[in-house]
């Protein structure tokens, strides 16, 4: 009893777990894809700009050679072209500050041109790896590192491809405004004040546009190269899951490698410190050679010592470094040991609290040691820059300026041969107290729970399992069969659903189903498998379904009363499934809404609106309701659009033109074939109409209407059909003439 009550919950706890590692993996390839996407997002917004700008340059190598020979001819006669021009010296300046970066461009754009695209290393260090089949833990941290290695470089690879996407921006747009310019002195607006430095200010954006555009297009090989080999790594990384070793040999080798690795250290170190003994014994002795006059200046002797003082440093900074070294190699040994204990569940549970909490610290003490290395580096390549301009300075020369090159020289050697060393013995000894802190995490899960389990007493929690809750005849439920019970039935749970999809994937494969069908045998197959699930695990823990005859009155008042909505739904929802009025993907109006179907569920149907709304209908709505499929029987709707024109225009001329324009159309069908009507004689005008069809999953009817009375409106106007407004005519009566009076009438 007690086995299958730790077995259920183990269950229990595994599962979340498993789902939420495999997410977490999933967001982690999601967020290089989502880089890559928005970089090909942002450099596809830029491409009909400039192939706009780019349009009528010539940009193969032959003529970028040929334009470069032009340039330089424009230069050599620059001087006497602005004289004729009359500019003066600071429009002379910028003239030919501006000629100079266009020839400067036009030769950069040759050579990128003529060089090969570069493929990220990335993509070759990865054919190195070994093959995964049996894997051992140094394979797979070796897989780990190479990850984390094309990372860094990928870091790198967007942040230069944004700078020259921004860079490419800010081109476009001023070759735009210059364009802009141009055109409006051509058309008679304002004189430009420079014409021939604006033409080659306008010439020098594009071609800068061109060759940004690429070094994008090279940069952006190499990083799609890289996000390939990131997700291949991946892939390798999850294949190896669950199949690494870790022999106690494989951890004798290692150890024994890292102790001949001491060894090597350490007689390096004893070279070191003859070294720096060595230098030291020269740096007393320039010492010793200074006198007064070379207190407050520069002189063979200060150079001298400078020289020795920067061997020194060297040789101080290496046999620090190479003491470090020694430590971290220790440290390692150390570390596999720990690492070998957890991947052999042999260390208790304070030990991996211990690595847990030893390898969190010291993670955070090494990057502190990194950081405060990189800013000596900074400290040093300040004196590299003092000491060469101090070589350089006028007035020095000879066996000063030797000495103080080779002090530069000895401060060079600091930072290849020891900063450069830090720079990769630091960050491998971060790696190995992650992988630590992260194993000893991975081990935690266990430990807590036993240690909680523990925590109290053995007949407490017997006593509570074994608790009797109800019994009948021949049986009896207690606590621990209760809880079995649960435990399998929610574990079930989740083994239906992985069942039921894993079914459903095999029946589209082999039986070629529809997605409707397919559901409807996933729905079907996750309700018989979670049952009898359910009966098995009755049947584990010995309680029969008699158990449950009590409880039946009260179920049955709550199906008749509480659930009759779920069942009616539900019943609803198979009768949906089997009649198939209509399937996932079509396009359906029910009860005032309409949309696409995107789920087809046991309870209720998902639609999404036009309007991109997900609405969520009950299945009884599909039973009580018309139902209107518009995509049942095929996928062509007709449309009809109406046209009026003028009396005085010719019927047949017309109907002729509105044929050509619908029959142009990408999107109207050929079959059935468009025709035209003459519809009636309207009060403002010849009414015809157009009657056409088109399938709803290519295309809209709203805007192939509107396509068209562009197109139609645009045709009319060029043969002079008229589109009539509405009009009335009034006509007035004439009122009669007042007949005029005279005299002799008023007689």
């Amino acid at each position: 009893m007690t086995k299958k009550l730790l077995l259920a919950l183990m269950i229990t706890i595994l599962m979340p777990t498993i789902f939420y590692g495999e997410e977490t993996q999933g967001m982690a390839v999601d967020y290089v894809t989502r880089i890559q996407n928005e970089i090909s997002a942002d450099i596809s917004k830029l491409r009909a700009s400039l192939e706009i700008e780019l349009e009528g340059m010539k940009l193969d190598s032959t003529d970028i050679a040929q334009r470069t020979q032009e340039l330089e001819k424009l230069s050599e006669r620059a001087s006497d072209d602005m004289a004729a021009w009359e500019y003066t010296p600071e429009q002379r300046q910028l003239h030919t500050h501006i000629l100079s970066e266009l020839i400067t461009a036009y030769s950069a754009y040759g050579a990128l041109l003529q060089s090969p695209s570069t493929n990220s290393a990335a993509s070759d260090d990865v054919s190195m790896l070994g093959n995964v089949s049996s894997p051992d833990i140094n394979e797979s941290d070796a897989l780990r590192q190479e990850i984390a290695k094309v990372s860094r470089g990928l870091d790198v690879q967007v942040f230069y491809l944004q700078s020259k996407i921004s860079k490419l921006r800010l081109d476009l747009a001023e070759a735009s405004s210059l364009q802009k310019q141009l055109k409006a002195a051509q058309e008679g607006g304002d004189a430009l004040e420079l014409p021939h430095t604006h033409v080659l200010s306008l010439e020098n954006a594009r071609i800068n546009a061109a060759l940004t555009r690429l070094q994008v297009r090279a940069q952006k090989a190499a990083f799609d190269s890289n996000v390939t080999a990131i997700l291949r790594l991946r892939r390798r990384l999850a294949d190896m899951k669950g199949k690494v070793s870790f022999p106690k040999e494989l951890l004798d080798a290692n150890i024994e490698a890292l102790q001949a690795k001491i060894a090597a250290l350490t007689e390096e170190m004893s070279d070191a410190r003859k070294s720096l003994n060595s230098a030291n014994s020269a740096l007393k002795r320039a010492r010793a050679s200074l006198t007064s006059a070379d207190a407050n200046a520069i002189t063979a002797s200060t150079a001298s010592y400078m020289a020795r003082s920067a061997r020194v440093s060297y040789w101080e900074y290496m046999t620090a470094m190479i003491n470090e070294e020694i430590s971290l190699t220790r440290e390692a040994q150390e570390v596999w040991r720990k690492r070998y204990k957890l991947f052999h569940d042999e260390a208790s549970g304070e030990d991996i609290w211990a690595y847990r909490e030893e390898a969190e610290a010291r993670q955070q003490e090494l990057q502190k040691q990194l950081d405060s290395i990189r800013a000596m580096e900074n400290v040093v390549f300040r004196e590299i820059d003092t000491l060469q301009s101090q070589a350089n300075a006028e007035g020095v020369s000879g066996l000063t300026q030797q000495n103080l090159m080779q002090a530069a020289e000895n401060r060079r050697r600091i930072i290849s041969e020891v900063f450069n060393r830090y720079e990769t013995m630091i960050p491998r000894a971060v790696f190995y107290q992650q992988r630590l802190h992260s194993e000893a995490n991975d081990n935690l899960g266990a430990i807590r729970l036993a240690e909680k389990v523990s925590s109290f007493s053995k007949e407490t929690i017997m006593s509570f399992l074994n608790t009797e809750l109800w019994q009948g005849e021949g049986y009896s439920v207690t606590v621990s069969k209760l809880t079995i019970a649960v435990a399998v039935l929610l574990s079930s749970f989740f083994l239906s659903s992985w069942g039921s999809k894993w079914i459903k994937r095999r029946i589209m494969k082999r039986a070629k189903a529809s997605i409707t069908a397919a559901n409807a045998i996933q729905r079907i197959t996750f309700y018989i498998l979670w049952i009898t699930f359910a009966l098995i695990a009755l049947n584990i823990v010995d309680i029969p379904l008699t158990a449950f005859a009590f409880m039946g009155g009260a179920m049955a008042v709550g199906i008749g009363f509480g659930m009759q909505n779920i069942f009616n739904n539900l019943i609803s929802g198979f009768i949906v499934i089997f009649s198939r009025p209509f399937k996932v993907n079509d396009i359906v109006e029910v009860a005032g809404t309409q949309g696409v179907v995107e789920d087809i569920g046991s309870r209720s149907t998902t639609i999404k609106t036009w309007d991109g709304l997900d609405v969520v209908l009950p299945n009884r709505y599909f039973l009580e309701n018309s139902v209107t499929n518009w995509t049942g029987t095929d996928l062509k709707k007709r449309e009809i659009l109406k046209v009026s024109v003028s009396y005085e225009a010719d019927t047949r001329e017309v109907e002729k033109i509105l044929l050509d324009v619908v029959g142009g159309h990408s999107q109207v069908l050929k079959n059935p074939a468009p025709f035209v009507i003459f519809k009636d004689f309207g009060n403002d005008g010849l009414e015809f109409e157009i009657y056409y069809w088109f399938e709803l999953r290519k295309g809209s009817g709203a805007k192939i209407s509107s396509d068209m009375r562009h197109h139609i409106t645009a045709v009319f106007r060029r043969e002079g059909i008229d589109i009539p407004y509405p009009q009335r005519v009034i006509h007035m009566a004439e009122t009669p003439k007042e007949e005029s009076v005279g005299e002799n009438d008023l007689a």
